[in-house]
C-alpha cells in the first residue's frame, strides 16, 4: 500500500483540464483514475418541445390561415351585391329564391378553391423550405412533426396543409 504522499503524486499526474472530469476509485488496494467524459451538452433542446420552433409553427399556422379573410369578405359583398342588382336589375323577388341559392353556392365555392390554390402555392414555395431547415436544424422528420401537429389543435392549419400537399 502506498503512503498518502505518493497516491497524492498519482493524482497530480491525472489532473484534468478545465471542463473535463475524473473518476478515482480504489481498487485492491491502489488508487485508480479514469477519465470521464460529459455527454455533449448541445446549445438547443433537440426535439419539437422548442419554444422557437413551436412560435415559428405558430407563425407558419397565422400565415396559412389569413389567406381565408379577404376571399370571403369579397365573395359576402359580390353576393349581396349580385343579389340587390338582380332585384333591382332582372327583377328578382323572392319567388325566385332557388337563383339567389345557385348564385350564393357559386360566389362560396369560387373563394374556397382560390383559397386552396393560393394556400398550396404558399405552402410549396415558403412554408416548406422554412419547414425542412427547421427540421433539419432540431433533428425531426416529417412523420414526427405530423404526429406532434396531430395533438395540436391550435395547430390544424398547418397539420392539414402538411399531411394534404406532402
Amino acid at each position: 500500500m502506498n503512503n498518502p504522499f505518493e497516491d497524492l503524486e498519482y493524482l497530480a499526474e491525472f489532473l484534468p483540464e478545465e471542463g473535463e472530469s475524473v473518476i478515482v476509485s480504489r481498487r485492491r488496494g491502489r488508487l485508480v483514475c479514469e477519465s470521464y467524459a460529459e455527454p455533449a451538452q448541445t446549445s438547443q433542446p433537440t426535439g419539437i418541445i422548442n419554444r422557437e420552433f413551436y412560435g415559428r409553427l405558430v407563425s407558419i399556422n397565422a400565415k396559412l390561415q389569413q389567406f381565408w379573410a379577404f376571399p370571403f369578405v369579397v365573395a359576402v359583398t359580390a353576393f349581396f351585391v349580385a343579389s340587390f342588382l338582380m332585384q333591382e336589375l332582372a327583377g328578382f323577388g323572392w319567388a325566385d329564391w332557388g337563383v339567389f341559392l345557385a348564385l350564393g353556392t357559386v360566389l362560396i365555392t369560387l373563394p374556397v378553391f382560390y383559397v386552396q390554390w393560393r394556400q398550396r402555392q404558399f405552402f410549396r414555395t415558403a412554408v416548406c423550405p422554412t419547414l425542412q431547415q427547421l427540421m433539419n436544424d432540431h433533428q425531426i422528420d416529417k412523420y414526427s412533426l405530423i404526429a406532434y401537429l396531430s395533438t395540436q389543435r391550435q395547430l390544424k392549419g398547418i397539420y392539414q396543409a402538411l399531411t394534404r400537399w406532402t
